[in-house]
């Protein structure tokens, strides 16, 4: 995933703000525990969100402490100790980076290309270790690319079906949160559309940098230059973009509402009702893209 499931500052209290760094701490050591001080570089908001979602579906309550680390050293915080919700979204976040450095060494040329393979080279023992814990997730995320090749060989313009193998495999990823079968079906449909809306974050991000590359980009086909013209219209795909993330954010928001959550609720919902509007607004707006927050980063 890609970094742009983030919380809305502005509206959090300190509380839950704190509590949302601890769990994003707790999945950063929890990721060099399990491979290496390297796989921390992997960290980002949307894994933190699928560790925080997991603790708030699970009934046991996860600990927490006050330790240092590396962007922190000489001030302690708070951190979430090792659960299963962080070992899982650790090892969903292992198994991601790999398959999509596989991907980018697929569709890129030169240091591009080295760099990806270089970086193959480096996560690949981890890789191993995360798809043995989970070969299911490995598997998922698998058929998820290979599906989504096939559709960019085939120069698939429809922005709909061009989600689809995002939007599949994070609704089978989310359904493992939790043993409920009732709220599997749920999960399912929060995964689905979030993948969706992901894929959606990613393609308009992506636009500028497809369109000079001559890259795949559904959004791009969908609409072509017209005839005389030397640029896209941007303003048009960027407003059909627009009503396809609001109404994706939307669908979310009613089905966040079906679940049945342990604690955390008002965090998840900010970045439900808040944050994930927001970032559409940016997105569209073109005021940012992809981002990750940091460790020791302050409220």
């Amino acid at each position: 995933m890609f970094g742009y499931i983030t919380p809305y500052k502005p509206e959090m209290k300190i509380m839950e703000y704190e509590t949302y760094r601890a769990v994003y701490c707790g999945l950063c050591k929890e990721l060099g525990r399990q491979f290496g001080q390297l796989a921390r570089l992997t960290l980002s908001y949307d894994f933190a969100f699928l560790a925080l979602l997991e603790l708030a579906m699970r009934e046991e309550k996860p600990c927490f402490a006050q330790e240092r680390c590396i962007a922190s050293p000489f001030r302690k915080h708070g951190c979430c100790q090792s659960a299963q919700g962080l070992t899982f979204s650790a090892n969903v976040a292992m198994i991601l980076l790999y398959n999509k450095l596989l991907d980018n060494i697929q569709d890129n040329r030169g240091f591009k290309r080295l760099g990806a393979r270089l970086l193959k080279v480096l996560y690949g023992r981890g890789y191993r270790r995360a798809a043995k814990a989970y070969p299911q997730v490995d598997e998922i995320w698998q058929q998820a690319m290979a599906q989504q090749a096939q559709l960019e060989r085939g120069a698939c313009a429809n922005i709909d079906a061009a989600c689809e193998p995002t939007a599949q495999a994070l609704a089978q990823i989310c359904q493992m949160l939790s043993p409920q079968k009732s709220q599997q079906r749920v999960l399912n449909r929060f995964g689905y559309l979030l993948g969706r809306w992901i894929y959606l974050m990613d393609a308009l991000d992506d636009l500028q940098e497809d369109w000079q590359a001559e890259g795949y980009n559904a959004f791009l086909l969908s609409q072509p230059v017209e005839q005389g013209g030397t640029q896209p219209d941007w303003a048009t795909i960027r407003q059909r973009a627009k009503g396809s993330l609001y109404l994706t954010v939307g669908e979310l928001a009613k089905t966040y509402e079906l679940l049945e959550l342990q604690r955390y609720g008002s965090i998840l919902a900010n970045v439900v009702y808040l944050g994930l509007r927001e970032r559409s607004r940016q997105l569209v707006a073109g005021e940012t893209g992809r981002e990750l927050i940091q460790p020791g980063e302050q409220a």
